[in-house]
């Protein structure tokens, strides 16, 4: 089994915080503060991230199985970037133990298609898989180039790996993996639990329009557009982010009393 890294913060009704890739969990900074006066966060550690020593290569699947065993019955569940690929792929898995889920800075396709124009060119991740193997500390620094141009926001996730851990070769390129293969649209629409969608409209990784397109897909996304925000809405506009996380929760309680 794999063993995940879990903190836990707060009490209250269960919310569990999902990382993006190359990342750890000191990523969500006051986030999770602001979060544990009302919730009991519970900050997942993915595999081969952070402090993780989990050295082997994962798949989506493993990564599921664990956090089944691993998480609370029922939760509310946040996913940022590649997080949210596998909250949604969660969320799809196991429907009852997801009362509502967040997906921030993120969609059901990383990947352009045909179909999918909302979305990263596949070169890109090729290209970064291909970086991975030639010069991990390169490649990581390049995406972190991608995801803010606020020099404030660069340097704290700078200190996130810093202080919280880089990782190892096995569990990003394992991220990047799932990234470049997985097509969660079929689960985007068989969603049933409440769902809101946080988007920066300067994102470079995910552009505001997937959440167009995902409302094509399931009309009942709640999309919430930060019109300043790149990459990591958490961070450069943590107000607003609070502010909607917290109402889309209560909102979806009160539905289902």
């Amino acid at each position: 089994m794999i063993k995940l890294n879990i903190q836990e913060f707060g009490a209250g009704d269960n919310l569990v915080l999902i990382h993006g890739w190359a990342m750890n969990s000191l990523v969500w900074g006051g986030l999770v503060d602001a979060l544990a006066q009302s919730y009991k966060v519970t900050c997942v550690e993915l595999p081969g991230h952070g402090a993780s020593d989990y050295a082997l290569p994962w798949s989506l699947d493993e990564v599921l199985q664990a956090l089944s065993e691993q998480l609370p019955a029922r939760c509310s569940l946040i996913g940022w970037s590649l997080g949210g690929v596998l909250a949604l792929a969660y969320t799809q898995r196991y429907p009852n133990r997801v009362g509502s889920l967040v997906l921030m800075a993120s969609s059901a396709k990383f990947v352009q298609a045909e179909d999918w124009a909302c979305a990263q060119k596949v070169g890109v991740l090729e290209a970064f898989m291909q970086g991975l193997s030639e010069n991990a500390p390169v490649t990581i620094k390049r995406f972190l180039r991608l995801q803010t141009q606020v020099k404030d926001i660069s340097r704290q996730l700078k200190e996130t790996l810093s202080q919280g851990g880089n990782g190892l070769y096995e569990g990003l390129l394992s991220g990047l993996t799932v990234l470049q293969q997985a097509d969660l649209r079929p689960a985007l629409a068989d969603i049933r639990c409440p769902l809101l969608m946080i988007l920066g409209a300067k994102d470079k990784l995910i552009p505001a329009s997937a959440g167009e397109a995902s409302l094509k897909i399931n009309s009942n996304i709640q999309l919430s557009i930060i019109e300043e925000a790149s990459h990591v809405p958490f961070l450069s506009h943590q107000t607003e982010v609070v502010e909607s996380i917290t109402q889309f929760i209560a909102a979806g309680e009160s539905q289902g009393e």
